[in-house]
């Protein structure tokens, strides 16, 4: 690897304890993103993944969107 090399992380979509709105398995469910994480490995470019209030799961960012109160 060149040690001049810049690698680019694009801003995550979500916030940290924002509000959302999570769409898994035909369900859909108010919740709060608590963790994330950019899996470089994920796709071309990477892909955020987050874990929300009382769930041990990754979410793709695709599964969820913002929720406004």
């Amino acid at each position: 690897m060149n040690s001049t090399e810049k690698i680019e992380v694009r801003a995550p979509k979500f916030e940290l304890y924002q509000s959302v709105t999570l769409y898994w398995n035909g369900e859909e469910c108010l919740t709060q993103i608590v963790r994330r994480w950019f899996d470089m490995d994920d796709g071309n470019s990477g892909y955020w993944w987050y874990k929300v209030t009382n769930d041990e799961q990754l979410y793709p960012e695709q599964a969820i969107e913002p929720h406004n109160e």
